[in-house]
């Protein structure tokens, strides 16, 4: 399969936590291996099924008081 640079970060992050989380000692590490390399790829061509859109320009987003009050420390 072919994963296009924009999509690596995407891809690391899907089998790095899938190893993270079915790694263990009684486990053969090639099956956990190939288990995430095989998920990751899953869950890349899923994502490219979705379909992006932007934000109207008159509907403004919701922001919960916690990234509001943490953006205005970023802003300030």
């Amino acid at each position: 399969m072919t994963v296009y640079e924009d999509e690596w970060g995407f891809w690391d992050d899907i089998a790095g936590k899938y190893i993270f989380k079915h790694a263990g000692s009684d486990h053969n590490v090639d099956h956990v291996i190939e288990a995430a390399a095989t998920y990751a790829d899953a869950m890349v061509l899923a994502r490219r099924q979705r379909k992006a859109a932007k934000i109207p320009a008159n509907d403004i987003p919701r922001v919960t008081a916690t990234a509001a009050s943490l953006s205005a420390v970023v802003v300030a």
